[in-house]
């Protein structure tokens, strides 16, 4: 099988605190994870790393075969879908804006970037299929929780990527809503079986 995620000897420090110690963890292509723990156990962290939005203190951390510290970060994002309730905007984009932005794995909108046909279409398809179109003009920081975590889903699945990280994707999201999302991620599992989350 093909490895998508590789963790060997991870340590994680912050601020003198060790919050991981000696992680080791293995994801094949096809496969689904889940992580379980307490609050602060470091499921977040783990997933950051994952998601090549952080680097380990000690060890390495490999994704999509490539080796953290040894890759051009920005166009790894590119292929990892990431839904993160602590998405770290602060610009007032809107949610159309927003689901974009998931195309260069970046927060804000790249400057002088635009989208191409197919991103765009892919755009529109995620924003009926997921809800998003009653609010898609709405700036993100006047957006409810339940209409972030829409949002953040398809600005995850504008790529088709290879690895989704699921960080707490269901925050906010009503009952329908949360029902619709893991039908969704079911969907993308029967018509993408490589696809890891």
């Amino acid at each position: 099988m093909t490895e998508i995620l590789h963790l060997h000897d991870v340590d994680f420090v912050r601020d003198s605190r060790e919050i991981l110690q000696k992680i080791n963890l293995v994801v094949n292509a096809g496969e689904r994870w889940a992580l379980i723990g307490a609050n602060g156990a470091g499921k977040s962290t783990i997933l950051s790393m994952c998601g090549a939005q952080q680097h380990p203190t000690r060890g390495t951390v490999e994704v999509l075969g490539q080796r953290l510290g040894r890759v051009e970060i920005r166009k790894l994002r590119e292929s990892i879908g990431h839904v993160n309730p602590r998405h770290p905007l602060r610009s007032s984009l809107t949610a159309r804006e927003v689901v974009f932005s998931g195309a260069t794995g970046t927060t804000e909108l790249m400057t002088r970037w635009e989208p191409t046909p197919e991103i765009i279409e892919r755009a529109e398809n995620l924003i009926d299929l997921l809800g998003v179109r009653p609010f898609e003009d709405s700036l993100w920081l006047t957006m409810s929780q339940g209409e972030r975590g829409k949002t953040l889903i398809a600005r995850a699945l504008i790529t088709d990527p290879s690895l989704l990280l699921l960080d707490e994707p269901s925050t906010g999201l009503d009952v329908a809503a949360r029902e619709q999302f893991l039908e969704t991620v079911d969907h993308l599992h029967s018509s993408q079986p490589e696809l890891a989350t």
